[in-house]
């Protein structure tokens, strides 16, 4: 996903390193659902290397569900930076630039030295001149590390559903805008943050790829903390080696190194830059010389998980600027602020309890672990037993294709990625928790083929030395988490050893896998030029709306409420539903207030509550009966299950469907290493699986 990765031909000669080809087609429509199962959104999926090249080409997302124009080529190092924008047309309906901002925002250190900023854009569906013309909202997917072009060119087209007016503009045969003059009509921009993607430099540590691809190899094969009695010292000792030798090969090097200027700070400073220099692009567009854009532009923006703390940090930092902003699935920045400490689990586990209730209401024939007279608790036993089972003895699958080992951590990622998204995930899980304990089955089979990209080294094309790895996984991350955090280095191996049996007791299901993030964090001995150390929170120009809900892995409701409190004026918008962000199960209420709030800037009541329809996966967490039930949620809010009502409500619904299946395809697809690579992928994808 950068510069590097300028051509993709001649992999068809690279017969040794070609991604294993999909078995016949039944083995690729059962792939297909277990996207899901493999993802592991947000900072998860920093960890381990990307099983996208193994997996995409079977996944049959077709390619008008993933929204951009992939098959028309855009070679990024075809344009170069520039200090004002410049966009050319790529990706069919697309506009890239690149943008050329300092090196050191702040303190002016390597004055010389600039970042080259990727940007695309979804242009409106009016003219910049047409009076229905809303601005920008740019968009962030989560990480730290996820690379903003790329979810724009899968989600725009769904975003700008979701947030535009919802009557069609009217244009005259010029372009000009018709009578009805109303509603809003929004471009919507993604980028990749300083150090990611195809934004330059990318950020690196080890001398190539192979060294990088080779180490994660290693790295992986110790598992998670807790996989064994020996996994805590080999990791403690690979993750410090590899900390030391990243500032050693800092040190040898002459002018600034991208690390140490990747803080959530310069991202929010970049934001700033991107607003005002798109002003100044729609301003020179005018044919009459007017400003249409007012001075300053304020920020419209939706971010998500990680996206909120880039967003909060921009409205402590910039207060007067914020215009519609939406922070949805909301990082608490104390929590954030110690690598995402224990904060960050607080309904984890709830959200695993909710597995094992839809196991109960969704009986036998949707769960096969469940049994007429299961209840709850014994589908926990049942697997926590299954679990356990391969803490000694993973399950040996034999194939044509070689050899491999469903492993202990294996499962326990797999079981923590499914909380990302329950209604994509459960009865997947539940089917690949069932084939362990029978000793195999298809669903294995086809997980550890997909998996086998983080087993095996893929080699480089043409001779070249990178294949766009390095940069795109934990590296990327752990540069901007761990430069934010607060200096953890000083950590003993007895300190984090306590610190992880706390976050186990906190979640058992996932604590031993989030606790790497402090791991990581205690061996990172690059240090930041710049971070933010203001008190978050401020008077904005507009109130921010946050979403979040009942129950989340990783940002829970009360994190929202924090954040919330600290910026006056501001409501959170809570939905009843488990899983992480507003599109794990999108509802027409939750849709129907974004699109209120973008089109008007009107907010939801507070203690407003969107309840989902009725299901399997339904919290009822305003019911005292319920296993789930919440009582700060209240009595007396105003709750909302909305039908859909007409078109309109309709077509956001269908949006949002859309954008919930790119939010699950997108945790592999974030490192995908070049922009034809991913042409070729989703091109791939739509021919092999008509639906």
């Amino acid at each position: 996903m950068q510069d590097i990765m300028k051509s993709w031909s001649g992999l068809e000669n690279q017969e040794a390193c070609r991604s294993p080809q999909a078995r016949d087609s039944k083995a690729r429509f059962v792939v297909a659902p277990l996207v899901t199962l493999l993802i592991v959104v947000g900072l998860l999926e920093a960890y381990f290397p990307s099983l996208i090249s193994s997996v995409l080409p079977w996944t049959g997302y077709p390619q008008s569900e993933i929204s951009a124009n992939l098959s028309d080529p855009f070679d990024w190092s075809s344009i170069e930076a520039t200090k004002y924008f410049e966009f050319h047309s790529c990706f069919g309906n697309f506009k890239c630039a690149k943008l050329e901002l300092p090196f050191d925002q702040f303190n002016g250190t390597y004055p010389d030295s600039t970042i080259s900023l990727a940007i695309v854009k979804l242009p409106a569906k009016v003219p910049v001149e047409d009076p229905r013309y809303g601005g920008p909202i740019l968009s962030n997917p989560g990480g730290p590390g996820g690379p903003g072009v790329l979810f724009a060119l899968l989600a725009a087209e769904g975003l700008q559903t979701i947030v535009d007016s919802q009557t069609e503009p009217k244009l005259t045969a010029d372009g000009v805008g018709k009578e009805p003059l109303d509603g809003r009509y929004y471009d919507i921009i993604g980028f990749d943050p300083r150090g990611i993607g195809w934004t330059a430099p990318r950020v690196t540590c080890l001398p190539d790829s192979p060294s990088a691809w080779s180490w994660d190899l290693r790295e992986n094969a110790e598992g998670i903390v807790g996989s064994s009695d020996a996994a805590l010292g080999r990791l403690w000792s690979m993750v410090h080696a590899y900390g030391a030798s990243c500032k050693q090969a800092m040190d040898t090097r002459a002018g600034p190194d991208i690390k140490q200027y990747m803080t959530t700070a310069a991202v929010a400073r970049d934001m700033l830059d991107i607003i005002e220099r798109h002003a100044d692009y729609v301003n020179d567009q005018l044919d009459d010389g007017t400003a249409h854009v007012a001075d300053p532009p304020k920020l419209q923006y939706w971010g998500f998980s990680y996206g909120t703390y880039i967003g909060a940090t921009f409205a402590s930092m910039y207060p007067d600027r914020v215009g519609r902003v939406i922070l949805d699935a909301v990082v608490n920045s104390d929590d954030y602020s110690a690598a995402l400490g224990k904060g960050s689990l607080h309904d984890n586990e709830k959200v695993m309890n909710s597995f094992y209730t839809f196991c109960v209401l969704s009986g036998p024939e949707a769960c096969p672990l469940a049994t007429a007279n299961s209840t709850a608790e014994d589908i926990e036993d049942r697997v926590r037993h299954i679990v356990q089972s391969l803490y000694h003895n993973p399950l040996a699958i034999s194939s044509a294709q070689g050899p491999e080992v469903l492993t202990y951590s294996d499962v326990k990622m797999l079981i923590f990625a499914a909380l990302y998204q329950p209604t994509e995930s459960f009865h997947l899980l539940a089917e690949l928790l069932a084939e362990i304990e029978s000793g195999g089955g298809l669903y294995i089979d086809n997980v550890l083929l997909a998996a086998r990209f983080r087993h095996i080294y893929s080699c480089p094309v043409n001779g070249s030395e990178s294949h766009g790895y390095e940069g795109l996984n934990m590296l990327a991350l752990f540069a901007v988490l761990c430069s934010d955090s607060e200096d953890l280095t000083s950590m003993s191996i007895g300190e984090f050893e306590d610190y992880w049996h706390v976050l186990e007791g906190i979640a058992p299901t996932s604590g031993s896998i989030w606790s790497l993030l402090t791991l990581k964090c205690a061996s990172w001995k690059v240090k930041a030029v710049h971070k933010f150390k203001g008190a978050f929170g401020g008077n904005t120009s507009h109130p921010i709306l946050w979403l979040s809900n009942t129950v989340d892995p990783v940002t829970p409701l009360r994190s929202a409420r924090i954040m919330s409190a600290r910026f006056p004026g501001s409501v959170v918008l809570v939905q009843d539903i488990a899983g992480h962000c507003s599109l794990a199960a999108p509802t027409s209420c939750v849709l129907r207030y974004v699109n209120d709030y973008f089109q008007t800037g009107a907010l939801p009541d507070p203690d407003t509550l969107c309840i989902p329809p009725t299901s399997p996966f339904s919290l009822n967490s305003t019911d005292p009966k319920s296993p789930f039930y919440d009582p700060s949620l209240g009595k007396k809010l105003p709750v909302h299950n909305l039908a859909l009502r007409d078109e309109h409500e309709v077509k956001l619904m269908h949006a949002a469907r859309r954008l919930q299946r790119v939010s699950a395809s997108f945790g592999m697809l974030r490192q995908v290493p070049g922009n034809e690579r991913v042409e070729r992928m989703l091109v791939n994808a739509h021919r092999e699986i008509e639906y």
